[in-house]
């Protein structure tokens, strides 16, 4: 589990993701751990670009609740825009 944490933070790191990778990602899980590290920055255009170069469509709106959701941690664990209301 570990590992696979790590991995996911990796890529998510360098938005540069492999043919494989834009198949199989969970994009739920991907979105939640950019939302924790990068607090007000989503990345899911740069996942979709680099994907399209391999006719694969992220799962956007997947993304987007995982990364609302790790947004608001990051929000709450360094008070960053508030925390929640």
């Amino acid at each position: 589990m570990h590992a696979a944490v790590l991995f996911v933070a990796f890529l998510s790191a360098c938005a540069s993701l492999s043919e494989s990778e834009c198949r199989s990602t969970n994009w739920y899980q991907l979105g939640k751990l950019d939302g924790e590290l990068y607090g007000s920055r989503a990345m899911i255009d740069q996942y979709s670009y680099r994907c399209a170069t391999f006719g694969v469509k992220p799962d956007e709106q997947s993304y987007m609740v995982g990364w609302s959701d790790g947004n608001m941690e990051y929000r709450q664990r360094t008070g960053y825009g508030g925390g929640p209301e």
